[in-house]
């Protein structure tokens, strides 16, 4: 098993401080001046969202086909392994979503269930090249932001009302997903499969994703207009592509160093 902490990129210890501060004391005073407003719309802002866990329940069985013991049983496999890893004592349920195109997964939680949607075009994209380890390494990475603790509804609503500072929600969520680098690169304690399971995400060629020189991507973090670079990051909830690499490499160092 790991320390999930000892794994958490120093940014998002950083940001998760502030958002908690800055979230617990506009939510005082919120509940100092509004208390009667907040209750009074407690019970159908619960009820509301009651509802929406249920919707995407109907739309994720009814639309996507879940991983288990019986299905798609290797995937099954990387996915028990890793959530015990992880001490995910509740394992979140898996679904291979039709992606339509789109090259992606993401983790969410509705209610008490937590979820991994894997998109059909990211897991052909791995195993048409017989790549497990990368697809491992994504699951991973999933599976990393329940176990950190970045799906966590009390921790989530404590700290939302901070999303209203410019930029600091963005920021918060890149220091998360770097965080969930490390945790995917750790349960397959593979960086070559690791950088090129997030370069092939970027890319999303089956038949170039095996020739791709990953020093010569890296390079091209070099080429970003320092102004627009920044502007561009500021707005964004994930790191760009050559910066997760380039952070997953240092890490990788640093480890193999101590």
């Amino acid at each position: 098993m790991f320390d999930i902490n000892s794994l958490r990129h120093n940014k998002e210890k950083t940001y998760l401080t502030i958002m908690q501060i800055v979230g617990g004391l506009i939510w005082l005073v919120l509940l100092f001046f509004s208390f009667g407003t907040i209750i009074f719309f407690a019970l159908p802002i619960a009820l509301i969202i009651w509802l929406m866990g249920l919707k995407f329940k109907a739309e994720i069985y009814g639309g996507s086909v879940k991983v288990s013991a019986k299905q798609y049983t290797d995937i099954h496999k990387l996915i028990v392994e890793h959530s015990q890893k992880l001490n995910l004592v509740n394992m979140p349920e898996v679904f291979i979503c039709n992606g339509n195109g789109l090259i992606n997964a993401f983790a969410v939680k509705y209610l008490s269930t937590k979820y991994v949607i894997l998109m059909s075009d990211l897991v052909d994209l791995m195993l048409k090249r017989n790549k497990m380890d990368e697809l491992s390494m994504i699951i991973g990475h999933e599976l990393g932001h329940h176990a950190a603790g970045h799906t966590n509804s009390w921790k989530n609503l404590l700290s939302k009302p901070a999303y209203l500072i410019p930029f600091l929600g963005a920021a918060y969520g890149r220091a998360c997903e770097l965080t969930a680098d490390r945790i995917g690169y750790e349960v397959i304690k593979n960086l070559s499969a690791t950088q090129n399971a997030l370069v092939s995400i970027s890319l999303g060629s089956q038949s170039l994703a095996n020739n791709t020189n990953i020093d010569e991507f890296l390079l091209q973090e070099n080429e970003i207009p320092e102004l627009m670079g920044f502007i561009h990051k500021i707005f964004s909830t994930h790191p760009r592509m050559t910066r997760r690499i380039i952070e997953i490499s240092n890490y990788h160092k640093i480890q193999n160093f101590t």
